[in-house]
């Protein structure tokens, strides 16, 4: 017998209760499925496919999601369902300092499992890292975070400020008359992954006699979101998997030797090492761990260097203004092999040169798209000041920067376009109205590429420094063109992926050549810094 008409006979008189037994499965799977919405909690903003839809716009888009989510539907804070699970999003700049501020959202349940899958550390070495503290002791997070701002003021600052920039000066200045990088990003980063690894673990720096330990870095990075994933990584991928193990096999003889106690050595190295080894971790893990400190110090500083010299480049106003800037902060004298010595006092950028550090924060705006994160540890009120939105313990939050970083209501007409002179203060650009001051402390409130709260960028003064010395030497003292000798043009900005801040060039810009070219005037001079 057929199998249809098997069917046919045996459905014959149960037809209305099958359909009763699918429908019912079916209402099981969408409750099973449903997101509970509590009313006090923000509105919910479905995706195109049912349950998975956000899932899929994350991993297609990246932080291109959020723009083209705020895009369909502009909400201040937003539930996207997820499956059976959900995600809050703040988009509004005044509920966004809020949560960052807020002691009931934290961002230490994705330190620790990120750092563990990221760092392919063991479950053993995280136990002294995931001490919470009692009464008597703070935990590792609380402590390791004092450490490590302490470590990044005053003259421990200045020092790391100056070593990384003179590091950047050496090669610069053995360049010559003309110098034609095949690539001015891969230029970029591998001069300034030398000159950060130099001057965080000093006369010792396993980075400086092993080109190949700075692409294994850049494998490592690229494959990040992958590692973090942690879905067979020496399989899925593999190159990142062996950059890390191979710089790790680094860092550990580093540690090993205790090359970290050397007086060259950074204080933020330092630190960093001397608590674990008061929390009883070997040098092993302290090795594994501490790729984390070279990574962070150089995923999102080199790419922002990129765009901001490619905005200042093309703009020839901007170009001749940053050069007037620099010239009245550099100390000019002659050397006894006759060449002349240039001197940048970095200490002055901010009271010198606004258009530098306005072009600075302006390409930060543009090219960082930090997702900031937290977690919500209890029932937590958020509020804007007019209205108030309960987020659920246990449930993570996203707040995406890259969104009121280009919300024309805070920015204009013109926050898609870079404007050198935007940060520039009221005062500064001559203005002091009183809607320009207003205009000006609304664009603030909107600017949060660092996050918030006690988890505030520790390093975002050391990359302040490191970004704007480098342009400085690089616009003063010579012409940025392209191969031909014209103008270089701004390859296509888009959004970071997921597990990045700033985006990286890519295709063409990837791979965009330069010529730098040394200016009349300025073809004996050696660079320095000092602060």
């Amino acid at each position: 017998m057929p199998v249809a008409d098997a069917v046919s006979i045996l459905s014959q008189g149960y037809t209305p209760s099958i359909i009763l037994a699918v429908v019912a499965v079916l209402l099981i799977i969408r409750q099973r499925l449903a997101v509970q919405l509590d009313p006090k909690e923000p509105p919910i903003l479905k995706p195109k496919v049912p349950y998975i839809g956000h899932i899929i716009g994350l991993f297609q888009h990246h932080g291109a999601y959020f723009d083209k989510l705020y895009a369909r539907k502009p909400m201040p804070i937003a539930t996207l369902p997820m499956i059976n699970a959900k995600l809050y999003i703040i988009t509004d700049p005044v509920m966004a300092q809020n949560a960052f501020r807020h002691k009931n959202l934290s961002f230490d349940p994705f330190t620790l499992e990120f750092a563990q899958r990221m760092l392919g550390v063991s479950d053993e070495s995280m136990v002294p890292v995931r001490f919470a503290g009692d009464e008597k002791n703070p935990g590792f997070l609380a402590q390791f975070l004092k450490e490590i701002h302490e470590a990044m003021r005053g003259e421990y600052l200045h020092k790391m400020n100056a070593d990384v920039l003179n590091g950047v000066a050496v090669t610069i200045n053995e360049l010559g008359k003309t110098f034609e990088p095949e690539s001015l990003f891969y230029w970029l980063r591998g001069t300034i992954t030398v000159a950060t690894s130099n001057a965080l673990f000093g006369s010792f720096n396993p980075f400086k006699d092993d080109p190949a330990l700075g692409d294994a870095l850049w494998d490592f990075d690229n494959g990040l979101m992958g590692l973090i994933l942690n879905l067979f990584p020496a399989i899925t991928f593999p190159a990142a998997y062996k950059g890390r193990a191979k710089i790790q096999e680094a860092l550990i003889k580093y540690y090993t030797a205790e090359h970290d106690l050397d007086p060259s050595v950074s204080q933020m190295a330092k630190v960093r090492a001397a608590l674990f080894r008061r929390k009883g971790i070997p040098a092993f893990d302290i090795g594994k761990f501490e790729l984390a400190l070279i990574h962070v110090s150089t995923a999102n500083a080199i790419p922002t260097l990129f765009w901001n010299l490619c905005f200042v480049a093309t703009a020839p106003k901007t170009t001749a203004t940053i050069r007037k800037e620099i010239e009245s902060i550099i100390t000019v004298s002659t050397l006894d092999n006759g060449k002349r010595e240039a001197v940048i006092d970095i200490t002055k950028f901010d009271t010198h040169c606004p258009v530098l550090v306005s072009s600075y924060r302006e390409t930060i705006r543009l090219a960082n798209a930090q997702l900031g994160a937290r977690r919500a540890m209890e029932d937590t009120i958020l509020s804007d000041g007019k209205n108030e939105y309960l987020l659920k313990a246990g449930c993570d939050i996203q707040l995406p920067a890259g969104v009121p970083h280009l919300n024309e209501a805070a920015w204009g007409p013109t926050a898609s376009s870079f404007d050198a002179t935007r940060f520039m203060s009221p005062e500064e650009r001559g203005d002091s109205s009183a809607k320009a001051r207003l205009e000006d402390r609304e664009q603030k409130r909107s600017y949060f590429p660092f996050g918030g709260g006690k988890h505030l960028c520790p390093g975002r003064n050391f990359a302040f420094a490191e970004i704007l010395g480098t342009i400085a030497v690089l616009v003063t003292g010579f012409d940025v063109n392209n191969r031909d000798g014209g103008m270089i043009e701004i390859p296509k900005l888009g959004r970071a992926r997921l597990g990045e801040g700033v985006a990286k060039p890519t295709g063409k810009g990837l791979t965009m050549g330069a010529r730098i070219e040394r200016r009349t005037g300025w073809e004996d001079v050696v660079w320095k810094f000092t602060c």
